[in-house]
């Protein structure tokens, strides 16, 4: 499948906002990286990051200076004043992936902070996240940002990255439907490794050449479930063992919890990885007892490679709401029950289940296809340049 190409209308100019540009820090910062990859095949594309970690030769890098490491909203609040500066004349587009108050179009990739600080509190518990807000200058500042970036004017647009963020947007924000468009992550392509490829990749890993290798991937232990997959580990057949890809922190938190289980000779850290293939051909079940994500590259990532996932429910993983329970993945209703996840383990590494869930994952995952999604992605433009003219 190709990019289509629109002969008649013009190659833009887009300003990118990012302060990360990688294809490895994580979901968001794929998410960007990989629009843009195709976008840059027929737009002049200029990403404006602080930390660019992945290059690729036909877009226009311009580096922002990191201005402080802490505080952090510091930071946020002078990444935002330094790229409008920059982007304000010059471009048909600017997109923003962070909390800034210029850009045409802002991509939600969060539930954004005025959701999950007031909606659905009263009385005296409003009036303290209200108290709480007025006396700290880092809330203030992320409350200020997020409402100048979703305020309603003309030519801007948001963009969900799932249908949970689309609905807080718009039942529970109140912002116009049709200023809100929907584009969720995708893929480049998917694959399927042979056995060979999978045992290759246990001997360079040093891994058991025999059981059943779990996968977990994720930056903050606690926030996707890592301490309730090791305790359900615990209780496995000793042939099954986990592979942590990922920052995992902190860090200390949960090799203490290996510690305490006897999980020591069973657990496998390969921290953070430029390329997630290998972690996937070596899987042979993806665990993602995620508390909070809007999407879940991860899963979609891995079940392009045809390796099948539990996901938590969309409750709380926002690509849940696009899955069906145990046709292409298994949906967890409860991340927090250790029990649950030992029972959906062993149930999704049994054969037949095993193999027909993860062909299932692996043609589900062919439909959301990068270039498609980049297309999307540009007849937005196109709209925001219509509505400028």
């Amino acid at each position: 499948m190709t990019v289509a190409h629109f002969p008649l209308k013009k190659r833009l100019r887009v300003a990118v906002l990012a302060r990360i540009f990688s294809t490895s820090a994580g979901g968001a910062e794929r998410y960007c990286a990989s629009l843009v990859k195709h976008l840059a095949l027929h737009h002049e594309i200029h990403v404006f990051a602080q930390d660019i970690r992945t290059q690729y030769p036909q877009i226009v890098f311009h580096q922002v200076p990191l201005f402080c490491r802490r505080p952090r909203w510091i930071n946020q609040m002078a990444f935002a004043a330094y790229t409008w500066w920059h982007t304000r004349k010059g471009f048909d587009v600017v997109h923003s992936h962070e909390n800034t108050w210029h850009g045409d179009v802002q991509t939600i990739h969060v539930l954004p902070f005025s959701y999950m600080w007031f909606v659905n509190r009263h009385g005296l518990g409003l009036f303290l996240k209200y108290l709480q807000l007025a006396i700290s200058p880092r809330l203030l500042t992320y409350w200020f940002l997020e409402k100048m970036r979703m305020r309603h004017q003309q030519g801007r647009f948001l963009i969900a990255v799932s249908e949970p963020v689309r609905t807080v947007l718009n039942i529970e924000l109140h912002h116009p439907h049709q200023n809100i468009r929907l584009i969720p992550p995708g893929i480049d392509s998917t694959y399927e490794h042979t056995s060979h490829e999978k045992m290759q990749v246990r001997l360079d890993w040093s891994l058991p050449l025999q059981g059943k290798c779990l996968l977990w991937v994720g930056n903050n232990a606690a926030k996707k479930g890592l301490p309730t997959l090791l305790e359900a580990l615990a209780r496995l057949p000793k042939d099954i063992f986990l592979v942590i890809v990922g920052l995992a922190s902190p860090e200390n938190t949960w090799r203490s919890q290996v510690a305490a289980l006897g999980l020591e000779d069973r657990i496998y850290f390969k921290g953070v990885l430029e390329d997630m293939a290998r972690a996937y051909t070596v899987a042979d079940l993806l665990v993602h007892p995620t508390l909070e994500d809007t999407f879940g590259m991860v899963v979609l990532e891995a079940m392009s490679h045809a390796v099948p996932a539990i996901v938590s429910s969309a409750q709380y993983c926002g690509i849940s709401a696009e899955l069906t329970h145990l046709e292409n993945a298994w949906i967890l209703q409860d991340p927090l029950d250790a029990k649950a996840l030992e029972h959906a383990i062993v149930k999704s590494l049994a054969s037949p289940m095993h193999p027909t869930m993860g062909q299932q994952a692996r043609t589900w995952a062919s439909r959301q296809s990068w270039k498609q999604l980049a297309l999307a992605q540009e007849a937005l433009y196109y709209d925001v340049v219509g509505l400028k003219t």
